[in-house]
Parts: structure tokens; C-alpha cells; sequence
């Protein structure tokens, strides 16, 4: 369950779970004051349980650079962008990351983002088809901002 903002003391915390009253099957109660927030639905048979599905990476766009194309009418800009993680061996370690926009972001991104530019994005895990029976991890971007600093003048 999110975060709740308590209307009575004011507090922004995730509440505590207590047993419901007649047709409610739980509610949601302040954790600092005990005060009543919200009635919570009861979970319908079969429903997967709640995840969260967010990724956020700073790393360099790869040397190939940012691939724009078109599915139908839809833009979608992939790149692969390049994580470096100091290992506890000292030696430098390298992940590399398939990332994809789509609509309207992915036009911008494309003329935006070039090979080399820290990049920070915020998005989700998915997965796409690899061959006839493959499928590889992907990061399906929300959205994707340049940290590149702007040539020095003069």
C-alpha cells in the first residue's frame, strides 16, 4: 500500500493494516495516531500480488548512438546505454542496458541524446522477443534527461 497522509496529525506514512468492520474487509489506520483513513477493497481471487516496477539509471548513452524508427505512426528510440560499477576487485565492471522510448518522448530523445552523454532516466522492466524462442530485459523508459555539460566557450 502507498504512503497516506494522515488528516488528523498530519504525518505521511505507509499505514497500518487492521481487520475491517461488516461489508469492509480491511482499513487502513494512521500508524502515529490511530485514526481511521480509508476502507481497503477486499482482493479478488486469482489477482497476482501487488509489485512495483520502476528503474531508475544514470549511465552513458553507447557509441552506437540513439536508433530512431517507426512502428506504424508510434516513434521509438532505443539505445543501449552503459552502466560502470567499481567491483570489490577494483577493476572497473561494465553492464550494458537495452533501452527503448515511445510516441512523441522517443522524437525528442532521439534528437537530444548522443553517443557519450550521461544520461538519467526513470522507467520499467520489460521484455521483448529475441529470436524464435528468446526473450531479452529491457528498460521501457518513462523518461530520459541529458546530464551532459555544455561545451566550455572560448
Amino acid at each position: 500500500m502507498t504512503a497516506l497522509i494522515c488528516p488528523a496529525c498530519g504525518v505521511i506514512d505507509h499505514p497500518a493494516v487492521e481487520p475491517g468492520s461488516g461489508p469492509h474487509w480491511r482499513k487502513a489506520a494512521c500508524r502515529h495516531c490511530g485514526r481511521f483513513l480509508q476502507w481497503m477493497a477486499k482482493p479478488k481471487e486469482g489477482c497476482m500480488q501487488l509489485s512495483v516496477n520502476r528503474v531508475v539509471l544514470l549511465g552513458t548513452v553507447a557509441r552506437t548512438g540513439v536508433e530512431l524508427a517507426f512502428v506504424g505512426q508510434t516513434a521509438k528510440a532505443s539505445f543501449n546505454l552503459v552502466l560502470t560499477d567499481a567491483g570489490q576487485d577494483g577493476r572497473e565492471h561494465v553492464t550494458i542496458v537495452p533501452i527503448e522510448l515511445w510516441g512523441r518522448r522517443a522524437e525528442s530523445v532521439s534528437t537530444q541524446l548522443m553517443a557519450g552523454d550521461l544520461v538519467a532516466l526513470e522507467g520499467k522492466l520489460g521484455k521483448r522477443r529475441r529470436g524464435e524462442n528468446g526473450w531479452e530485459l529491457i528498460v521501457t523508459t518513462f523518461d530520459a534527461q541529458s546530464l551532459r555539460r555544455p561545451a566550455p566557450v572560448g
